[in-house]
């Protein structure tokens, strides 16, 4: 009788063994399933949409992945190659991973243009045009090209205001003058470009610290 029960117990504890760790193991779910929201991105940022959208992936990729492995038993991490199912729910999980990455280098690109003095619409044109912000500052200030002797305005005032920046002595008052041309004729020299007294590309580049 003894034996027998010994073999009972020897038989009945494996199996007792294996679906408490079943049971364990399906509550359990690895932490690293958790995707960490970033505390370096833009909570100002100029699509309340994409943000919107990136808080919304931080959540479902854990739930997603808690959902399969709590019903399926699927480790959507590392699933099973013969196993169609747990192949398609791995691949939906990699893409959701993707997106959510590439929405928040969005988000923590357009914080570090803010803490450099950029704004909500000025990151936006950045992001519509593809340009950096060295080329954005250029193409804001295409309006100075080509500026000479003889040219009056806004345009005129700003080229001052960049030449009075950079130590040279003169008047700010939108006329381009002889004055300004010697003023840009020195600044040119002293970058090592031709003294044209007009202002070409290269010279905007050099105004602009670029």
């Amino acid at each position: 009788m003894k034996r027998l029960a010994l073999l009972v117990i020897i038989i009945t504890l494996p199996i007792i063994t294996y679906y408490q760790y079943q049971k364990f193991r399906r509550f359990n779910p690895p932490s690293a399933y958790d995707y960490v929201a970033s505390d370096s991105i833009d909570v100002y940022y100029h699509s309340p949409e994409a943000l919107q959208h990136y808080y919304e992936n931080v959540f479902e990729i854990g739930a997603f992945a808690r959902r399969l492995w709590h019903n399926e038993g699927i480790d959507v991490r590392y699933p099973d190659q013969s196993n169609s199912e747990a192949m398609q729910a791995s691949q939906y999980y990699q893409q959701l991973l993707k997106t959510t990455a590439y929405l928040e280098d969005r988000l923590i690109h357009s914080q570090q243009l803010k803490q450099v003095g950029f704004g909500n619409s000025e990151i936006k044109t950045m992001e519509d045009n593809d340009w950096s912000p060295e080329q954005f500052q250029l193409m804001r200030q295409q309006r100075l090209l080509d500026l000479k002797r003889g040219d009056e305005g806004a345009a005129v005032w700003r080229l001052q205001a960049l030449l009075l920046d950079h130590g040279h002595d003169i008047p700010v008052d939108g006329i381009f003058n002889n004055i300004t041309e010697q003023a840009l004729k020195d600044f040119q020299q002293n970058e090592g470009l031709y003294p044209s007294g007009q202002v070409d590309e290269s010279s905007l580049r050099k105004l602009l610290k670029m």
